[in-house]
């Protein structure tokens, strides 16, 4: 059930608002609890058992890390803990994809090979997975509380906004608001404007945009001229970010209808000067689990006595050590959104060049005009989405042919006129001025010029013409998933 959808626009949230308000304090948790996992059950009802079960077991892993922290027992529950979470995860996202590549060395020694065919991705299962190893590991590390009502824990691990696409929330985030949270109007009317933003982006911007990137990503390599392939990776990298950012913008506007305050996901990355700057604004909740759960206990654990001390006394300066854990973080990074060669030559790609940057390269880049240090993150990213949406990393090579003139254009069939067009264009420059702070800047022109009164009316006017754009873009189209439900 897509947030874009018909149905769960006109029907299953107007229920479900409607029941919050209506059952009262005390069962809001229960109705919203059974909404959520209607709202699972309709998406992935045969899978709606393996979110059951992982509410139990990392409920129980919870109490059980609170109660043996102090002892060697504890070690053992969190190991578990990572062992049945990741081993479900690994089961179904990557089994299909090592059984292939055992299946190749195997063939060379003429040994049958293992027969596992490509499983079925649950809905959000990448996402509430990390999610409840980061609770467990929290409890564990005395972060936060272990959620004792087994209800609200349900509800932490399956609550609909965030369910199919993130964002990864911790549980100190919203513990407070699954004990007592309040609803004003207030919180209700700006939950409300950020869904239809995250809607307008969707709808738009993300699913326009998208047409032009499926024709251009669908035209073999050698085909491709030179204009066409480049117009197709600018598509894209509005296209995924619109798509995302207009998911979370969704999750965090029905977050706060129902009093929740999901923490931002997105903080306009495109504008970063740096990758680093731009790891620190795009996919937020994701960047940050990797940094914590990951980038610093192994970072830690590589360091010598030596290094440690110096940390202690403020004086600790990034070495090889540091840069590795950035490399092999950023490759787990890719691997972790697709089962392929392709996700993990862009997380190494992003590695690689992360690591550069916290050792020399970031220095160099501070002395650049600004102009060029955005140019240079663009040039980067964009490039790396090629790895990203293309199928294979052969297929990604084709396309880097094609973006440096290298290929063999058809550019009878597949001239850039036959892409380019108003609808499309439109599009394009929408993207290019939402993926920039620009309507901070209007608002701020209107406050220094005395005309604030004017600001509240804008936003009205502005909300009312994106819902009802929307809505007259669903009328006519189909519906697309969004791209990261995929992952």
């Amino acid at each position: 059930m897509l947030f874009s959808s018909p149905i769960f626009l006109f029907l299953f949230l107007p229920i479900v608002l409607a029941g919050y308000w209506l059952v009262g304090r005390r069962m809001r948790n229960l109705f919203l609890l059974g909404a959520s996992i209607f709202f699972y059950v309709w998406g992935e009802g045969r899978y709606v058992v393996l979110l059951i079960f992982s509410i139990f077991l990392n409920y129980t892993f919870g109490i059980l890390a609170a109660r043996y922290r102090e002892s060697s027992k504890g070690r053992l529950v969190i190991w578990l803990a990572l062992l049945m979470n990741l081993g479900a995860l690994a089961w179904y996202k990557y089994a299909a994809f090592i059984a292939g590549n055992i299946n190749f060395i195997l063939s060379s020694i003429e040994v049958p090979p293992i027969q596992i065919q490509n499983q079925d991705l649950p809905l959000g299962l990448s996402f509430f997975t990390f999610q409840a190893i980061a609770y467990v590991l929290d409890v564990y590390r005395e972060e936060t509380a272990p959620q004792k009502s087994l209800m609200k824990f349900a509800l932490f691990m399956s609550l609909f906004p965030k369910l199919a696409a993130g964002p990864i929330i911790r549980h100190e985030e919203v513990a407070e608001d699954l004990t007592d949270r309040k609803i004003d109007l207030e919180l209700f009317s700006s939950g409300v404007r950020r869904f239809v933003i995250g809607l307008g982006k969707k709808v738009l911007i993300a699913d326009t945009i998208a047409k032009t990137t499926e024709k251009i990503f669908a035209i073999p390599g050698q085909d491709l001229p030179l204009s066409v392939a480049w117009l197709g990776i600018l598509c894209y990298s509005l296209q995924i970010y619109f798509d995302f950012s207009g998911y979370s913008d969704m999750a965090i506007g029905l977050g706060r209808m129902l009093g929740f305050k999901i923490q931002e996901n997105f903080n306009y990355p495109y504008i970063a000067r740096s990758l680093t700057d731009f790891w620190r604004r795009w996919h937020i909740s994701l960047s940050t689990w990797f940094r914590d759960y990951l980038f610093v206990p192994l970072s830690y654990a590589l360091m010598t006595d030596r290094i440690r001390k110096k940390i202690g006394e403020g004086k600790y300066k990034t070495n090889y050590r540091s840069v590795f854990s950035i490399v092999v973080v950023f490759t787990l990074c890719g691997f972790w959104h697709g089962a392929g060669y392709n996700f993990i030559a862009w997380g190494m790609l992003h590695g690689v060049i992360l690591g550069l940057e916290s050792l020399w390269l970031g220095k160099v880049i501070t002395k650049w005009k600004a102009p060029f240090q955005h140019a240079y993150l663009l040039f980067i990213v964009t490039m790396a989405w090629v790895f990203f949406r293309s199928p294979g990393v052969k297929s990604a090579a084709c396309y880097f042919k094609a973006l440096a003139g290298l290929t063999s254009p058809n550019t009878l069939y597949y001239h850039i006129s036959l892409y380019l067009n108003t609808e499309l264009l439109v599009a394009l420059l929408a993207g290019v001025v939402g993926a920039t702070p620009f309507s901070k800047v209007i608002t701020e022109y209107l406050e220094r010029e005395s005309m604030q009164r004017l600001i509240p009316f804008a936003e009205v006017a502005f909300i009312i013409l994106v819902l009802l754009a929307s809505f007259a873009s669903l009328a006519g189209s189909t519906f697309s998933p969004f791209i990261y439900q995929k992952f």
